[in-house]
């Protein structure tokens, strides 16, 4: 398709209305979210920072309704996420607490967001809290937090810490642990005020609960036997008594893990169960079924979809000036790969995707057995995920090359056809075209980073959905962005190939049909091996009580419930590079861009802590 053609058709003009129309409804989502998020103006959202014993520095989002003050301090609750999270997966919690008359300090924890990174396991200074002791002793002293009246909440690692802490600190009177179970370490009174909420389908279960069906056992094991004083104890029964500190109740939603963090039935019982414990003032009251979370989720999902979506007007914006108008080179419309071949070609890749966990355990494996890793690759789950993107493109590669060598032999097709150059006989672009699309797709990432940074600071609102995507990179991740970019960008280039080259579709009839069969194409050939692994997972689960992907202490359980994550990037990214290889007849600009957008994901995102196992 001549892509001349298509500049004639669609002046850039008529780029930017829809220019205009992403940034006004992405900027529209991220006021709406920042609205959500404060309760319409009622709850006052700041950053703070503080450090732990060790001078490691944390960051926070604190919640603090307005009428909360030194005259009339409010209750206060400490919320430390999960493991492989972020301060703003807890964001479901927090909001509907605040809302309802309780300060909440909702913690970035050590080695996670904008917090520092954790000293290793070995010093004699860890903080195996990673930060939740200093931040319960930063709230119990801002003024308007009444310290009599102090809660902790977690789900997952988190809720591990809240509950260690909640063990030893009495000034705790009130503890809710999601995704995470008590230990009998646990008594009739300690800790204080307990609720646990564990999901029928939790993948962790026998984990953090020790017990095969958690339905069927828990009610009845040592440790429930340790907190309740009874002899038939049920779910969704209060046992105890609040003013004694004895209250216990467990509560058992029908989700999985991620999900106990996203769920409207656990938040209702978590604040009033705190509404019990901690005795907010009533005239904040809201009735528990009464939730707006899910707009600040959706919304930020919006903002960051609208951000990406915004990259294709300007892209082609860009692409008309004289620096980059050179980039601009037409897509040969005699070349498609036989429909038998494009089958094989996606079996193949189907297999080398399919690799995604054994991958992982070779990794692991090495790290533990062979040489530690994470002293160079300091972000472990993004390890695994990197090596098997970096690894099974690696294998792809040399599959490839001896497809284009028959093909080559055969039918005369040449590096342009696989999308690698424009002069057919090496791998090379005229007129420093290498550079402009380097520099090209680095103004663009530029625009997308500096779009969230700029919604950060005005609204305390960054990229994500349920997941933490994107957010403001610290000098630390930075450094992290720039270590682990090269994997991904290598990555990202064979996937060009292939999808370009090796899977090249038949032109259609026009630009925009082009544009959206290739995209469909490729999100479907790239995620389907994905979504086989994930329903090979949770078939089992819903249907017998089965989790087939547990490993060494559940290692293999985070690594599924990132391939959500994991597709979900790639539905966003993979019509960008369709995108470009349209008007520029190359894999180039598409492999940096989705290369600078998804090591940003993973660098700002990632945990970079001690695998918990």
């Amino acid at each position: 398709m001549d892509t001349r053609r298509l500049y004639r058709q669609v002046p850039a003009t008529q780029s930017i209305p829809f220019l205009l129309s992403c940034l006004l409804v992405m900027f529209a989502a991220a006021v709406l979210a920042s609205q959500v998020q404060t309760n319409f103006g009622r709850v006052e959202v700041s950053n703070v920072f503080y450090e732990n014993a060790t001078g490691i520095s944390i960051r926070a989002k604190l919640f603090r309704p307005v009428l909360a003050t030194e005259e009339a301090p409010a209750p206060g609750i400490v919320y430390i996420h999960g493991y492989q999270n972020n301060r703003e997966t807890s964001d479901a919690y927090c909001i509907e607490l605040a809302r309802r008359g309780f300060v909440v300090l909702n913690v970035d924890a050590i080695g996670r967001g904008n917090s520092g990174e954790p000293l290793a396991l070995d010093d004699p200074e860890f903080d195996d809290t990673f930060g939740g002791l200093a931040s319960l002793d930063y709230l119990e002293n801002l003024p308007f937090v009444n310290p009599e009246a102090v809660g902790m909440m977690g789900h997952s690692i988190g809720g591990e810490i809240a509950y260690q802490i909640g063990l030893v600190r009495e000034d705790v009177k009130a503890l809710v642990i999601s995704g995470t179970a008590y230990t009998e370490e646990a008594t009739e009174s300690r800790p204080a005020n307990m609720l646990m909420i564990f999901g029928k389908y939790d993948e962790y279960r026998q984990r953090m609960t020790g017990v095969e069906d958690f339905e069927a056992d828990w009610m009845d094991s040592a440790q429930t036997r340790a907190v309740i004083a009874e002899n038939d104890p049920q779910f969704s029964v209060t046992y105890g008594d609040f003013e004694q500190g004895t209250a216990r109740r467990v509560f058992m939603p029908k989700v999985t893990h991620i999900q106990e963090s996203h769920n409207k039935a656990a938040i209702a019982e978590a604040v009033v169960w705190m509404r019990e414990a901690l005795n907010p003032a009533v005239g904040q009251w809201v009735l528990p079924e009464n939730q707006i979370w899910q707009i600040k989720e959706w919304t930020t999902l919006i903002a960051m979809i609208t951000c990406i979506a915004a990259l294709f007007p300007l892209g082609w914006l860009l692409m008309q000036t004289s620096l980059f108008n050179p980039l601009l080179n037409p897509v040969r419309d005699d070349f498609a790969i036989p429909k038998y071949d494009l089958r094989r070609g996606a079996v193949v890749n189907g297999i080398l995707m399919l690799l995604y966990l054994p991958l992982i355990l070779v990794i692991f494996g090495f790290h533990v057995y062979v040489m530690p890793i994470d002293k160079v690759f300091p972000m472990m789950i993004a390890n695994g995920i990197v090596f098997w993107f970096f690894i099974s493109n690696l294998i792809g590669f040399f599959i490839v090359r001896r497809w284009y060598r028959r093909q080559h032999y055969e039918v005369g097709m040449d590096l342009i056809d696989l999308g690698v150059s424009d002069q057919g006989d090496k791998i090379w672009l005229r007129k420093n075209n290498f550079v402009r699309a380097a520099l090209l797709a680095l103004l663009l990432f530029g625009f997308a980073y500096l779009s969230d940074i700029v919604l950060e600071k005005l609204f305390f609102v960054d990229f994500r959905f349920i997941f933490p995507f994107a957010s403001d990179l610290t000098p630390y991740r930075a450094k992290m962005f720039l270590l682990y970019l090269p994997f991904i960008l290598f990555g990202f280039i064979f996937m060009g190939v292939f999808l370009y080259g090796r899977m090249r579709r038949p032109i259609r009839t026009s630009w925009a049909r082009t544009l959206s069969s290739w995209s469909v194409s490729a999100i479907l050939v790239m995620t389907v091996p994905l979504l086989l692994q994930l329903a090979a997972q949770y078939v089992p689960i819903f249907t017998m009580g089965v989790i087939p992907f547990v490993g060494p202490s559940s290692a293999l359980v985070g690594f599924i419930i990132n391939l959500v994550q994991i597709i979900l990037i790639l539905i966003m990214v993979l019509p960008l590079s369709t995108w470009f290889f349209q008007l520029t007849g190359n894999i180039y600009v598409g492999a940096f861009l989705n290369a600078l957008l998804v090591t940003w994901m993973f660098a700002s995102s990632q945990v970079i802590a001690p695998i918990p196992v």
